[in-house]
Parts: structure tokens; sequence; C-alpha cells
């Protein structure tokens, strides 16, 4: 993986952070069966593309035959799928938590804690990063 630097780790966590902020465990059903959905078929196609079109992420080695790379792209977009609605679900019981400890403004606390996580696994990441 190509090495970034402090000031795209940090960028990355503040878009994080922000990202965090949406109360996406609060939206309507639909909103989230759209995100999820979106987020499987998106993941799935990329899947397929990645394993019968090699050629497309300049990847030296020959193409899985299509019906095994839809195959595994549909499972791999149906995991998406279910780790999605869990985020939700965990996403939801975060803040709810926040809340019941009167903690004011649970979810900018959220954000500040996903920025500073994912700040600090990115230099963790950086530390152990060889040269490919």
């Amino acid at each position: 993986m190509g090495k970034q630097s402090p000031r795209q780790s940090l960028a990355f966590a503040v878009l994080t952070g922000v990202a965090s902020i949406v109360p996406i465990g609060r939206a309507p059903r639909g909103v989230r069966a759209a995100v999820a959905g979106g987020s499987g078929v998106l993941a799935g196609g990329a899947t397929y593309v990645a394993l019968n079109r090699p050629d497309v992420i300049a990847a030296p080695r020959e193409p899985v035959p299509a019906q095994q790379s839809a195959a595994i792209g549909a499972g791999v977009g149906a995991l998406v799928v279910g780790v999605t609605v869990v985020g939700f679900v965990v996403d939801r019981a975060f803040e709810q938590a926040l809340v019941r400890r009167n903690v004011p403004h649970p979810r900018l606390v959220l954000g500040a804690a996903a920025a500073v996580l994912s700040y600090g696994l990115d230099v963790i990441d950086r530390r152990f990063d060889t040269a490919d």
C-alpha cells in the first residue's frame, strides 16, 4: 500500500470525524436500506470487476471465470450489506449510551472519537509500513 503523509492522515481523520457526526442510526429505514444496499452493490461490483477484468486494475494475472467472479462478488456484496447494517445498530447503541450518560452533543463526541481513532490507527499503520 502507498505510504500516506501525516497531512493526508489528518485530512482523512477529519473527514472520518465529520462523517461520524451524521446520525445514520436514526435515519429513516429507506435511507438506511439504500445506503446498505448501495454499499453492497458497489463492493460486489468492484469485486466482480477486479476478479473478471484484472486488466482494469493492472493485476498481472489471468481473469477468474465470470460465473465464479459473480458468485464471489455476490458474497462480498452480501457481507458488506450485513456489516453495514450491524454498523448502523452499533452507531445507534453508542449514541444512546452517550445520551443515557447525559453527555452533551453525543454526535460531536462520536465524531471526535472517530477522528482520533482514525488518525491513531493511521499512525500505527505508517509505523509498520514496509517498502513493497
